[in-house]
This record gives C-alpha cells, sequence and structure tokens, in this order.
C-alpha cells in the first residue's frame, strides 16, 4: 500500500491578528446597581399585578398597568449593561 506524502509546513508562522476594539484600555460601562433594582423590580411588579387581576379577579385596568410595568422593565433591559 503506497503512504502519502503528506503537507509540507510553511516556515512562516502566522499568528491570528486581535480584533481590533474602539474601546481599547477603556473600562467597559456597567449599570448602577439601582437601575438593575429599579429594572428587576417593574418586570417583578408587573407579573404580580397581572396574577393578581386573574386570582382575585381585580379590575381590568390592573391588567394594564402591570402589563406596562413589564414592557417598561423591558425596555430597559435594552440600556443594561
Amino acid at each position: 500500500m503506497p503512504e502519502s506524502k503528506g503537507r509540507r509546513k510553511s516556515k512562516r508562522v502566522s499568528r491570528p491578528t486581535p480584533p481590533k476594539s474602539a474601546s481599547r484600555g477603556k473600562k467597559a460601562k456597567e449599570s448602577s446597581k439601582l437601575y438593575v433594582a429599579v429594572m428587576f423590580g417593574l418586570m417583578a411588579l408587573g407579573v404580580l399585578l397581572v396574577v393578581t387581576r386573574y386570582v382575585l379577579d381585580t379590575p381590568s385596568w390592573l391588567l394594564l398597568v402591570g402589563l406596562a410595568s413589564m414592557g417598561g422593565g423591558f425596555l430597559m433591559t435594552t440600556n443594561y449593561h
């Protein structure tokens, strides 16, 4: 059975270039703890209001307030760092 010759190794060693970053040397932004607490608080309040609406059969405006609260919390996630 004949053997294959194989590939020749190049003499030059190429290294992958690091990705170019616009914020090189800068510290990444982080959201404050208050922002995170308000974001999750709005979402939790919204879920609580929606569940309360259906369990206790409260007025329908409570459902709208709950959905708006959840929506506000989810919109805040777009600016979360």
